[in-house]
């Protein structure tokens, strides 16, 4: 029996879904740390970053629309540049991101619950939150893209209102004080352009669902625009109004900032709001990467790029269990460490370095294939090509380069990024030379629109399963 996608996901779900990865613990915990280490002028940071996003949703909207699967960045680079490029886009983009960006997303949510609840150990919240969903995802229970939805809206409009009344000074709690719009100057505005891209990644998360939303090649580019201007109105928000409640030292040294902030604004029903809002993000995070990655690695390991073990299936779930069980020991890293706002920021960059290669690599392997398969139709075509590629590009080189003002912390981050893609890297060039397949030839168009048919007519697999939570 065929088990092919079917259409009928509007607009409001695509949006989503682009929103729902984005909007996080570690996103809160960013803004906050952000807005005290810039100052106010952090919206220009913020601002730009969002141009860039948008410059990289087009590619991501035209390679989504005529490249079919949910390998998404893995399948578009086999067909660009090869095996060895597909590997270091997958594992440098979001292995490295559940190592430590992820790894940190169950902590956030402890630590949010500790700064409410000094009692509570913020060990045993992110414990139990990965328990829980390790076992959602073993046994293949989809019950929480619906609390997903729930979670984006709430922390959009959350945060949206809290910050307009505190702008408005309509029922806050303590009085604003003046702060100094640039109170750093206009080098270190640009030197934080990564931290403002990190409240807009993984917008692209919507790519894979192409097969089964309405007039995907309408619908996911205006998912992805909106999200992210959603995103940005709803964050400047906020982040504005506790840049004027909160002292910026405090802001920036704090490990729940988000919480202060929402505190300063409203009191103790502010923080117990921000709190749960932060709990509830982190777990929809912490819920997309287990059912995601472990889907990715599946994909690589049918194509020979990881060990077989990652393409073994539950026999009574149908989950990919290995992949999984690797995805959750990742998140678990956390426990191993001294956790301060300064790592977390840390591993939230490094993973950020690592996530804007991957952007790159996206933007390259769209100018690749419009040379190699220029007659192939694409339902959305970015506009103004090359045009936005060239920028992108450049501009993720610039925010790698300048991924953070301060010196010491920078080459912390570079130590933490540059260590991973080593291993990924030397891991790469070994796997492939062990299993004798070829570096950088690519896969042809067409042996991957056959690969796919077969795929959708096998029955069930954990691809098509993870393409509709």
């Amino acid at each position: 029996m065929s088990n092919e996608l079917v259409r009928t996901l509007g607009f409001w779900r695509a949006f989503s879904t682009c929103t729902g990865l984005v909007v996080a613990g570690t996103t809160m915990v960013t803004l906050g740390y952000s807005m005290g280490l810039v100052g106010p002028a952090f919206i220009v940071s913020a601002f730009i970053a969002m141009i860039v996003s948008i410059l990289v949703s087009f590619s991501y909207s035209e390679l989504s629309s005529f490249m079919p699967g949910a390998g998404m960045i893995g399948d578009y680079t086999m067909v660009a540049m090869g095996p060895f490029m597909a590997i270091v886009s997958v594992l440098g983009g979001y292995i490295v991101l559940v190592s430590a960006a992820g790894a940190m997303e169950s902590i956030t949510a402890g630590l949010a619950a500790q700064s409410l609840f000094p009692g509570i150990s913020a060990t045993v919240v992110a414990i139990v939150l990965l328990v829980l969903f390790l076992t959602v995802n073993l046994v293949g229970v989809g019950v929480f893209g619906s609390v997903q939805v729930f979670t984006t809206g709430s922390m959009i409009i959350g945060t949206s209102v809290m910050g307009f009344l505190g702008l408005m000074e309509w029922g806050t709690h303590t009085d604003p004080v003046q702060v100094p719009f640039n109170p750093k100057g206009w080098e270190v505005v640009l030197q934080s352009l990564a931290l403002g891209i990190w409240l807009f990644v993984g917008i692209e998360y919507v790519a894979p669902m192409a097969e089964e939303v309405k007039e995907p090649e309408k619908t996911i580019p205006k998912a992805m625009l909106f999200g992210l201007l959603t995103i940005f109105v709803a964050d400047m928000l906020f982040g504005q109004a506790i840049a004027r409640y909160v002292p910026l030292d405090v802001l920036e040294s704090s490990t729940a900032p988000q919480v202060d902030g929402a505190g300063a604004l409203f009191g103790q029903t502010g923080k117990v709001f921000m709190v749960i809002i932060t709990v509830l993000a982190s777990a929809s995070s912490i819920n997309s990467h287990m059912a995601a990655v472990p889907r990715m690695l599946y994909g690589l390991a049918r194509e020979g790029l990881l060990p077989r073990a990652f393409t073994y299936v539950h026999p009574r779930f149908r989950t990919p269990w290995v992949g999984i069980l690797s995805v959750f020991l990742l998140l678990c890293i956390p426990f191993m460490l001294s956790i301060s706002m300064d790592l977390i920021a840390t591993m939230i960059l490094a993973s950020c370095v690592t996530w804007l290669l991957s952007y790159v690599i996206a933007q390259v392997n769209v100018m690749i294939l419009r040379k190699r398969y220029p007659n192939v139709h694409r339902p959305f075509s970015t506009p103004f090509f090359p045009i936005p590629q060239v920028v992108g590009i450049t501009a993720c080189i610039y925010m790698i380069v300048t991924i953070h003002p301060d010196g010491a912390m920078k080459a912390q981050i570079y130590a933490i990024a540059g260590g991973f893609m080593a291993i990924i890297i030397v891991y790469a060039v070994a796997w492939l030379k062990y299993k004798k397949l070829p570096l950088f030839t690519p896969t042809p168009l067409e042996s991957l629109y056959a690969e796919h048919k077969a795929t959708s007519s096998e029955g069930d697999t954990p691809v098509a399963e993870a393409s509709s939570r």
